[in-house]
């Protein structure tokens, strides 16, 4: 399986060459009807919630407005739109070094490492320390990619196929890592466990936010500085190689800035899967681009994708929340079993 890309030509020998396309940009077409999309979805999910929020009385200063406003709503909704835009920029960042379409942050088992770090901390009787159970997620999103990167090592290389394997017999460990956790955990730990394993941005912090944005405009950053690489590893490593890209350097470069706003994108909301795997899709569905201008779409795309979501598991249901992880989950099982059966 292989992400094909528009933006090529042929050589007078027949050999795909990429064109020369001018660098991406945030304020491209594309990008801003996505960002007026995602200005509705926000303001929508703020203005929408279990307590009727008067306007008049947030300008006007009422204390109990300002603190639902800016304690509760804000905060959760824009930490909703980093940890989307985090996970769709891991995912279309997956995809290109693999240049497999079935990749993404869950499947590769980063994910699953973050629970199991998240599981392990809770049978330990850590989850009643603020702050210590995303931390232990991050160390184990990380530790989850140190040990998938090894795996794929064959001859100073790092084999794709093998990355995909290691990321799946890891998933099933530690799903039994997580069941043995859940086994021995107290009772009274395991309502905020289960809570945190289905996805949620209940308790959003200014704290995290900030933490997140922070990482996610470094991993944006160093992207879009091997943005070009990455693009010409989509015509093949052997290809990049005789182009002068260090393929071993970019994939260290690309899977550890992909896995770092991975874990710490988990270590705030649990676990929202499918995130990196349908929009990096949907976007190229409707604007097929290269990674340099996929990577600020799928960006705002995922943003936009996990607050409706957030803002539907909210409001369906009086006095309860749904997971986060259910919404995009019913959306994205469709959609990976469509493209097994179209890469069949």
């Amino acid at each position: 399986m292989r992400i094909e890309d528009d933006e090529e030509t042929k050589s007078r020998d027949g050999a795909r060459e990429p064109r020369i396309a001018k660098p991406s940009s945030i304020l491209n077409p594309q990008s801003s009807i996505l960002l007026v999309a995602l200005l509705l979805s926000i303001a929508l999910a703020l203005a929408t919630g279990a307590t009727k929020l008067s306007l008049t009385a947030l300008w006007q200063g009422d204390e109990i407005a300002k603190a639902i406003f800016f304690s509760l709503r804000l905060p959760r909704v824009l930490l909703g739109a980093l940890v989307g835009a985090t996970l769709a920029t891991a995912g279309i960042t997956f995809q290109t070094l693999l240049r497999n379409p079935l990749a993404d942050p869950f499947i590769l088992g980063v994910s699953g490492g973050a629970a199991a770090g998240a599981a392990v901390s809770t049978a330990l009787g850590w989850a009643r320390v603020p702050g210590l159970v995303p931390l232990v997620a991050f160390v184990g999103a990380c530790g989850a990619t140190g040990v998938v990167f090894l795996l794929a090592r064959r001859r100073e290389h790092t084999d794709p196929t093998r990355l995909l394997l290691s990321g799946l017999v890891l998933n099933a460990f530690f799903s039994a890592v997580i069941l043995f956790s859940f086994a021995l955990s107290r009772q009274s730990d395991l309502t905020a466990a289960l809570r945190w394993m289905m996805g949620t941005l209940f308790g959003a912090t200014w704290t995290n936010v900030a933490l997140l944005a922070i990482l996610l405009a470094v991993a944006l950053a160093v992207l879009s500085w091997i943005a070009n690489d990455l693009r010409m590893l989509v015509f093949g490593e052997e290809d990049a190689r005789s182009r002068g890209v260090d393929v071993e350097r970019i994939k260290l470069i690309g899977f550890l800035t992909g896995s770092v706003v991975t874990g710490a994108a988990v270590a705030v909301s649990g676990i929202i899967g499918f995130v990196g795997l349908l929009v990096p899709h949907l976007i190229r569905l409707i604007w097929r681009r290269d990674f340099r201008h996929l990577l600020p779409l799928s960006a705002i795309g995922g943003a936009i994708l996990v607050v409706l979501a957030d803002l539907l598991s909210r409001s369906l249901v009086a006095f309860s929340e749904l997971p986060i992880g259910a919404f995009t989950a019913l959306l994205g099982v469709p959609f990976f079993l469509s493209l097994l059966r179209r890469e069949r």
